[in-house]
């Protein structure tokens, strides 16, 4: 028994490696896929409608790729256009070596991760590359614990503060001490291969925490600007700066400017809204304090 299969006709450009016309047809799916680089460039729909069964001698012709493939002389389904126009799914095709295994299974987790947490596209395919340059170094932690730190360590590259550890833990169904062991392992492997630690600003998270507080917006620019000068000061001393985590340094900061602006927080709170314990911003505040002092005019 077969199921009828419609495709719309037009010219299949692939939009990855610009070949034309050179492509295969998954029925299961209900795909066309770039023949050369796996690449889905159309995702069709199945009429599930009645079924046909075709005489034995032409159940296995497919027909050529047109107006229609396969079972197409009794309907006229047209193609999902709703649906993703480019999808990369390596695992469409055959899958021949342990790391093409590796990288469709990465591309799974990342794109359920991308749905939980909004990431943007460029840094799921940066993570896909680093994965597999670390795989081939000899990277073998946890399944999803390295998949997730690997996408740690490219969001702190680029800076990006909304998606914290927390959140990919709790999000993402993560063991948090297996996650641990992975970030240090990726370290020890980035480290043999010549790649840096990426290097956060701490500045990055000033609105993210100034938001998580509910500062009204009379107020919340005002104590942004003066974190952020407050932050610059932190940063500059050594002896303060060192060891201490960015999300840490900017929640110090944001303390500061409330107090200066006259807006009413607690350490607990602000430890919170940087997603830290009070006790990392209380040694923290404790240490400034020989350092920073607040003039106030009765």
């Amino acid at each position: 028994m077969t199921r009828k299969l419609i495709f719309e006709l037009e010219e299949y450009a692939c939009p990855a490696c610009g070949a034309v016309n050179d492509v295969i047809v998954d029925y299961e799916r209900g795909q066309v896929i770039c023949k050369s680089c796996g690449v889905v460039l159309k995702d069709g729909i199945a009429d599930l409608g009645p079924e046909w069964r075709k005489p034995e001698s032409s159940r296995a012709y497919s027909g050529p790729i047109g107006s229609s493939i396969g079972d197409i002389e009794f309907g006229n389904v047209k193609v999902a256009d709703k649906l993703k126009a480019i999808s990369l799914k390596k695992f469409s095709r055959p899958i021949s070596t342990p790391l093409e295994r590796v990288e469709s299974d990465v591309r799974e987790f990342l794109e359920s991760a991308k749905e939980k947490l909004s990431i943007p596209k460029n840094v799921i395919e940066e993570t896909v590359m680093l994965y597999k340059k670390l795989y081939d170094a000899g990277y073998k932690a946890p399944r999803l614990e390295s998949y997730a730190a690997v996408l740690y360590f490219v969001l702190k590259k680029h800076g990006i503060a909304a998606v914290t550890l927390k959140k990919i833990i709790e999000e993402l169904g993560i063991d948090r001490s297996n996650f641990i062991s992975a970030y240090m392992e990726l370290m020890s492997t980035a480290n043999k291969l010549g790649i840096k630690p990426p290097r956060v600003d701490p500045r990055v998270y000033i609105p993210k925490i100034v938001s998580a507080l509910g500062i009204g917006d009379e107020k919340s620019a005002e104590v942004q600007r003066i974190a952020v000068d407050i932050l610059r000061y932190i940063i500059s001393v050594p002896r303060i700066r060192n060891g201490r985590k960015p999300q840490v340094l900017a929640a110090a900061a944001v303390f500061y400017a409330c107090y200066i602006a006259g807006v009413e927080v607690t350490q607990k709170e602000v430890a919170k809204a940087a997603d830290s314990t009070e006790g990392p911003v209380r040694e923290l505040l404790k240490d400034l304090s020989d350092v920073i002092y607040v003039e106030v005019t009765v």
